[in-house]
């Protein structure tokens, strides 16, 4: 049995696929929601360099990448030969997930600048991490998580030339 994969113990055919998928953007999704709602008037109080995106930018570049980073975990789930394969990538995903999230909770809910940069570096090591750990299983899925550690990059470069511009601030 562990040389079959996963896919096949679960059921194969298109609703399988839309299941998994489906089950795939609950996760992702589902665990943002986990982190609780920020006052977005501190944000806006704050001096940002001159090339802040517009904030209605982020959720434009969150959306797609939530749903990469869900059918990247769907592909990973699916192909992986045998559930003790998915250890690593399932862990790394996770801390992934955790640490995009603490660093929401630093940042924006206890107004940490200075403070979020540690676990901003983590949450992009994390990504580089999930990708890294994805690769063996499906280099598709590794790919996928590219553009999320892209915009993480400039996610990285963005709070730490917010806490320069803001030294002092709470």
């Amino acid at each position: 049995m562990a040389s079959r994969g996963l896919l096949e113990l679960l059921g194969s055919g298109p609703a399988a696929t839309a299941a998994g998928i489906a089950a795939s953007i609950g996760v992702v999704f589902g665990v943002q929601r986990l982190v609780p709602t920020m006052d977005p008037t501190w944000y806006k109080s704050l001096k940002k360099p001159s090339w802040t995106p517009p904030n209605y930018v982020f959720p434009l570049v969150w959306i797609p990448l939530k749903t990469m980073q869900s059918v990247a975990l769907w592909m990973v789930c699916s192909k992986a030969k045998s559930v003790s394969s998915l250890a690593l990538p399932l862990a790394a995903f996770g801390v992934h997930m955790f640490l995009g999230n603490w660093w929401n909770v630093v940042f924006f809910g206890r107004r940490q600048l200075e403070g979020s940069l540690p676990w901003m570096y983590a949450f992009w090591a994390s990504i580089a991490a999930s990708a890294a750990s994805f690769y063996p299983i499906s280099p598709v899925a590794a790919y996928l998580m590219l553009p999320t550690q892209v915009w993480v990059t400039i996610a990285t470069k963005l709070n730490w030339d917010i806490v320069q511009i803001n030294k002092g601030k709470a």
